[in-house]
């Protein structure tokens, strides 16, 4: 089922309505070259972590930003803004941060990381109820309770099981959106630190990344089940 920039507006609508969202769902696009942005759509004008960057778009906000407007490289690295820094590669800065037992186990987790390889000059952020594109990635901030209408939504067309994959670092660039745009894949991830710290995500919050090609399906669910 093919989607369509039209059934933003819809989409938007019904994921508030059947999620009962506090935060509006946020579209993230990747751009090669500054003549795809939309009209309107500025540089964002403060450097931010991309957490902060997805929960400032689902306050209401439009923006774009490059990888210079990006405080997080880990982030930004993973989403393909810029090259993974070594100190990152390495596993050294997580294990510096004391979030592992040695180098080793913390470049284990990095290297299984997901990572969007191909790079791009930046994205846009912006609430999925203003964009006139067609989102690469919609990212859902909610509630576990309402996690389960989405995996329930999604497997009321296709089957099986929703599988979620998440290591509680690079929780809303590299889990909830690289890993939805490089898998095609909804996932679903319990954030990280960075973001709790910095981007506002409470006790209770839980993060989905949507693929775009999971929109038209989850919304034909919504309406039947």
């Amino acid at each position: 089922m093919d989607y369509a920039k039209e059934d933003n507006l819809k989409t938007a609508e019904a994921l508030k309505e059947k999620l009962n969202l506090t935060r509006l769902p946020v579209a993230i696009k990747f751009f090669n070259d500054l003549d795809e942005i939309p009209e309107g759509v500025e540089k964002i004008d403060e450097p931010l972590r991309h957490c902060e960057m997805v929960t400032k778009a689902a306050d209401g906000a439009m923006f774009y930003s490059t990888a210079a407007e990006q405080k997080c490289k880990g982030g930004s690295s993973a989403m393909g803004l810029e090259p993974l820094p070594p100190k990152i590669a390495s596993g050294e800065f997580y294990y510096k941060l004391g979030r592992f037992d040695s180098v080793k186990t913390a470049k284990s987790v990095i290297d299984n990381i997901p990572r969007k390889d191909d790079q791009s000059l930046g994205i846009i952020y912006a609430p999925l109820e203003k964009v006139d594109f067609v989102p690469d990635v919609v990212v859902v901030i909610t509630l576990p309770k309402f996690g389960m209408d989405i995996a329930q939504g999604i497997v009321y067309n296709h089957g099986g099981k929703v599988e979620s994959s998440c290591a509680g670092i690079q929780s809303l660039c590299a889990d909830a959106v690289s890993a939805p745009y490089v898998t095609n894949k909804v996932n679903t991830t319990l954030a990280c630190n960075g973001s709790r710290a910095y981007a506002g995500i409470v006790d209770d919050e839980i993060i989905i990344g949507l693929p775009c090609d999971s929109l038209k399906p989850l919304l034909d669910a919504f309406e039947n089940i």
